[in-house]
């Protein structure tokens, strides 16, 4: 079983960079974890790799004999957490010795078999738990976190004697120490103890307020560039809503202007007209002149003529009005039209009547692929679902060159608990521009006159109407594909729908 090293050793090295005011992140790149761990002593590397990182870390300081540096000064740097507090606690210097077995188990796993040779009141001679010679820096930190341990109660420290070939510490203690407790009667506490434990307390009473101090002034910070930002988001939110509603206001009045500005036209053309009538009724009540002439001259045969399709193209322009303010009204309330129930249907049947539609547009020039393998009924407004469908279909058409072939293709399939439905086009295809701007209201590629732009707004309203969802992939040359996806099943509820 391979030998595993707490971070006690670890943190310890890196306390000690700390103190030099060193950095070496470098370092960390042997190990494959956050560095947090490797500052946890509750955590544990194998001993390789502590060997690996203390041998990185003197070359780093140009010190060999890291370990021992880093080992002697373990009582300055408290790396230990709450081992520290045991050490500090210890009645006197022989009882840090009298189990070096526990130990070497704050350090090493699994629990080491330790082996003492010989000892003394004052001293100990034992074998190492695992061969120095193998990873030096390792023991050597060892050795000296051991030396060190009476420092721990202010005492001096213990002085050892390395046996590389036997592989065997010789560890003495003989100089006068003085314990936790006073040699008297009723065990006092060790005044000096007491002095230096309150001195390390406020040391770290002072370093907790300055640490308050600093977090509440992050604190006041954090709050400040808080309320910046959502200010800024707040700006950026309703500025983007006033472009928004700017962009749909210039859509509205360009496409409402262009057929109303044909119906303005003819009807003056019409008032013009009414009045070379009323001139031609009144001169023939009036007896003024014959009727073939009075005709002839106010050309009142053209008049006849060009009325009526005056009228039916003002008629075309107020209805194309009619329907920019239906869909307007599709997209901002999809559910307060027309009543329509949602129902159990066939989404394959659905899109084939959709394809009948268009088979004249389409005609030979773009072939239609169908792979139809959706077999469950889904529960939709199949109207709207209609509209969806013939929306998608009709982009795909136009996205096909009228002077070259293309390919439709149309799939539907169950994924898990929805139905997906997919229609795809070897069209011109769009850039990232033009997709992330694909579903806004009046957005729209093709030429002034022949869209809306409100197309795919209307649709996306519909799937959201269904809990579904409504994806593009496309690619600039290379065509889309709409992908739609619709739970299986819902409720069977009744709603207002707009039919456009």
């Amino acid at each position: 079983m391979v030998t595993q090293v707490s971070c006690k050793l670890i943190n310890s090295l890196l306390n000690y960079s700390e103190k030099q005011g060193a950095s070496f992140s470098s370092l960390f790149e042997f190990f494959d974890g956050p560095e947090e761990f490797l500052r946890d002593p509750h955590f544990w590397i194998e001993i390789n790799q502590a060997e690996h990182f203390f041998t990185r870390a003197a070359r780093f300081f140009g010190d060999p004999s890291l370990g021992t540096t880093v080992g002697s000064q373990v009582v300055e740097l408290l790396p230990f957490g709450a081992l520290d507090n045991v050490f500090k606690m210890m009645p006197a210097t022989r009882d840090y010795y009298n189990n070096l077995g526990r130990f070497f188990s704050y350090f090493l796993a699994p629990m080491v078999d330790f082996r003492e040779k010989e000892h003394g009141s004052t001293w100990i001679r034992f074998q190492f738990p695992f061969v120095g010679s193998e990873f030096p820096h390792v023991s050597s930190f060892l050795r000296a976190v051991l030396e060190n341990l009476p420092r721990y109660t202010g005492n001096v420290a213990a002085q050892t004697e390395w046996n590389p070939e036997a592989n065997e510490l010789f560890l003495t203690w003989d100089t006068p120490q003085a314990s936790l407790f006073v040699e008297e009667p009723g065990q006092v506490v060790n005044p000096r103890l007491i002095q230096t434990l309150s001195a390390q307390l406020e040391a770290s009473e002072r370093a907790l307020h300055s640490k308050n101090r600093e977090v509440l002034a992050l604190k006041t910070e954090v709050d400040q560039v808080r309320f910046e930002l959502q200010n800024q988001m707040r700006e950026k939110i309703y500025s983007e809503k006033m472009t928004g509603l700017a962009h749909l206001a210039a859509g509205v009045a360009h496409e409402i202007n262009n057929p109303l500005s044909f119906v303005m036209s003819n009807l003056g053309r019409f008032e013009e007209y009414f009045q070379r009538l009323e001139k031609y009724i009144r001169r023939l009540e009036s007896g003024q002149g014959e009727s073939d002439d009075i005709k002839n001259s106010l050309d009142i045969d053209f008049i006849l003529s060009e009325t009526p399709a005056m009228l039916t193209e003002a008629s075309e322009g107020l209805k194309r009005v009619k329907e920019i303010v239906k869909d307007l009204s599709s997209l901002a309330h999809p559910q307060e039209n027309r009543t329509e129930n949602k129902i159990l249907a066939d989404l394959n049947g659905i899109l084939e009547s959709s394809l009948k539609v268009f088979q004249e547009e389409m005609g030979n020039r773009i072939r239609v692929e169908k792979v139809l393998d959706l077999k469950t009924p889904v529960n939709v407004f199949p109207v709207r679902m209609s509209q969806v469908f013939m929306n998608l279909l009709s982009n795909a058409i136009h996205a096909i060159s009228t002077e070259r072939e293309g390919i439709i293709t149309v799939r539907t399939r169950q994924e898990d608990d929805s139905a997906v439905v997919e229609i795809a086009d070897t069209g011109t295809g769009m850039d990232e521009s033009v997709m992330a701007r694909l579903f806004t209201p009046f957005f729209t590629t093709k030429e002034v006159g022949k869209g809306t732009g409100l197309g795919l707004s209307i649709a996306q309203s519909i799937v959201d109407m269904h809990k579904g969802k409504i994806r593009v992939k496309s690619e600039k040359g290379k065509g889309s594909r709409f992908t739609v996806t619709i739970p299986l099943r819902e409720p069977i509820l009744k709603t207002g729908v707009a039919h456009v």
